[in-house]
């Protein structure tokens, strides 16, 4: 996907994915990954970190208390 949209991945890993970046590997028990990126630019909370989580739906939803909908705008779960 990235190569199709011409997209330099190095390049964006090298940016937020500094050597001492924070993961959490995926456990069964968990049934989750995270990993934190920095330097996003500050958020409404004032952070310039993100958290990046993938695993299962029923997980990953029940960690979440908002979502970006299809128009681009921030709603309460």
């Amino acid at each position: 996907m990235m190569v199709k949209l011409d997209v330099d991945f190095e390049g964006v890993r090298g940016k937020h994915l500094h050597e001492d970046f924070t993961r959490f590997h995926f456990t069964s028990k968990r049934k989750r990954m995270s990993s934190i990126i920095s330097d996003c630019g500050e958020t409404e909370h004032g952070y310039d970190r993100r958290i990046h989580l993938k695993g299962a739906s029923e997980i990953v939803l029940g960690s979440c208390t908002h979502f970006i909908n299809a128009k681009g705008v921030k709603e309460v779960l």
